[in-house]
């Protein structure tokens, strides 16, 4: 069924576009970051939609992994931190974000996924030497394979995926819980404060669809989580740059 990947691709297509032409306007860092993230879900849904439709690949798989389970959330992440408002914690984290990204291409492009497996379960292995029977292949089916059959060859792909995200993910829910924190006795505006929440509350359904869910193959239970995550995520991307800066007035320093 493609009904469900194609809600999820047209989603994140019109919030994508929404947050590039802000970017456009007002050169925000964050808007930038988010809207790259947001483009790469729309991409990572069209794949899906072609995968469950057509039959998976080896190439459309990589494309999926790499823009749907290992680049999107480190953007997200940069997108939070460029909240603080500080150049060069900015500047920072952008350049670490395009090494990683570039990094993880190469890791992922290079890959050799596995193209069956046999043995019984929990003493599985990758096919070897051998065409695999139609019973044994990997990418045979139309809902999502298991990064974890994919990757059974290669693990460190799967790896590095978890770790970009779990890191990612962590910053995220640290910087929303950092910034409904007063500093100096000033309390945080409401709206960015609601802001952050929304993001890792949107995040946070992301995850479960493409950890839980797609770890089992279940195509369509990622992409209804993708685009109820995608859609939470955008409001709190309104609220964000909509909130005033979190900004502490230095002593001696005249109001403005």
């Amino acid at each position: 069924m493609i009904v469900f990947p194609l809600i999820a691709a047209a989603v994140s297509t019109v919030f994508a576009c929404l947050l590039l032409r802000q970017y456009s306007k007002q050169r925000k860092v964050q808007q930038l970051a988010w809207g790259v993230s947001m483009a790469m879900f729309a991409l990572a849904s069209f794949v899906v939609m072609y995968g469950t439709s057509q039959g998976w690949d080896p190439t459309s798989y990589k494309i999926f992994y790499l823009f749907g389970a290992m680049l999107n959330v480190p953007w997200l992440a940069l997108g939070s931190i460029a909240l603080f408002n500080k150049r060069e914690l900015t500047l920072s984290a952008l350049v670490l974000v395009i090494i990683l990204s570039v990094f993880g291409f190469f890791k992922v492009v290079s890959s050799h996924p596995c193209d069956g497996i046999t043995g019984r379960s929990g003493h599985q292995e990758c096919v070897v030497g051998r065409q695999p029977t139609p019973s044994e292949r990997v990418f045979d089916q139309k809902d999502i394979p298991s990064g974890k059959d994919v990757w059974r060859k290669d693990s460190s792909v799967r790896s590095l995926a978890m770790w970009y995200s779990i890191v990612a993910y962590v910053i995220v829910v640290g910087v929303a819980l950092l910034s409904s924190r007063s500093r100096k006795g000033v309390a945080p505006p409401k709206e960015r404060v609601r802001a952050n929440a929304l993001i890792a509350i949107g995040v946070t359904i992301v995850a479960i669809g493409s950890t839980a869910l797609v770890r089992y193959g279940r195509g369509a239970a990622f992409s209804v989580t993708l685009a109820i995550g995608v859609t939470v995520m955008f409001v709190g991307f309104l609220l964000a740059s909509r909130a005033p800066r979190h900004r502490v007035e230095q002593p001696g320093e005249s109001p403005t």
